[in-house]
């Protein structure tokens, strides 16, 4: 392995690893684990697990657990179960502090992977969430609900597939900043989340932020540049 001491990478076999990026950025890089081989995977969490930061791993098949469930103390978002499509790891997270909290509103329990993939990112970096399921505009009476549940938050992430209503319905209702993450859930014309990306992309709420699709990873990331990741 060579290192570059001034800039923090890490490189082996399969690839480079930042160590440096949470001392740049606020935000550490994340293990992306879909597409590695099981030696380019465990090179890399271990690479990660090097460090004194929290560590991030993303998009693991639930059937490659066994790799590294040894490695580390982790935390599972979803817990490891069958039947899930992937999970979110989070080793080493951050205490939380202060008063910063982010609400992830998902319009469909179906939504809930990658819901629960932004709240492991925020859970790593020490900033509290408020995750409300199923609070879509099919039924509005539960997205009002879901609002007045979360007035206090900083910043929404808001989650929705079929047309994405949800997302335009929040920023038209809340003066925070409000991140859209369109998802691949839905019938036909949804198309695998383009449809409900389009609807966001062409929403008449103002400021309304989008993300691409599924993408629960990257909304988190943004929230936490909005909040501020820097004093944790």
């Amino acid at each position: 392995m060579n290192e570059n001491p001034t800039g923090g990478l890490r490189r082996g076999e399969f690839g480079w690893f930042d160590a440096g990026r949470r001392a740049r950025i606020g935000i550490p890089e994340a293990v992306f684990a879909a597409g590695k081989g099981d030696a380019a995977l465990v090179e890399m969490i271990e690479f990660a697990l090097e460090g004194e930061g929290p560590v991030l791993v993303t998009r693991l098949d639930p059937e490659r657990w066994g790799l590294i469930a040894d490695r580390a103390d982790w935390l599972a978002f979803p817990p490891i179960a069958e039947g899930e499509p992937y999970v979110t790891l989070v080793a080493r997270p951050l205490p939380r502090t202060g008063p910063k909290r982010v609400a992830i509103l998902a319009a469909g329990s179906s939504d809930r992977v990658m819901a629960l993939e932004a709240r492991a990112v925020l859970t790593a970096l020490g900033v509290d969430s408020h995750l409300v399921l199923d609070c879509g505009v099919s039924a509005l009476k539960r997205t009002l609900v879901a609002l007045d549940e979360t007035s206090d938050a900083e910043v929404y992430i808001v989650l929705a597939g079929f047309e994405g209503a949800l997302a335009t319905v929040v920023a038209a209702s809340v003066a925070q900043p409000v991140i859209g993450v369109p998802t691949s859930v839905g019938y036909g014309v949804a198309r695998g989340g383009e449809t409900a990306m389009a609807s966001m992309l062409a929403s008449c709420s103002q400021g309304l932020m989008v993300m691409g699709i599924d993408n629960g990873f990257g909304a988190a990331c943004a929230a936490l540049r909005i909040v501020g990741t820097r004093s944790t």
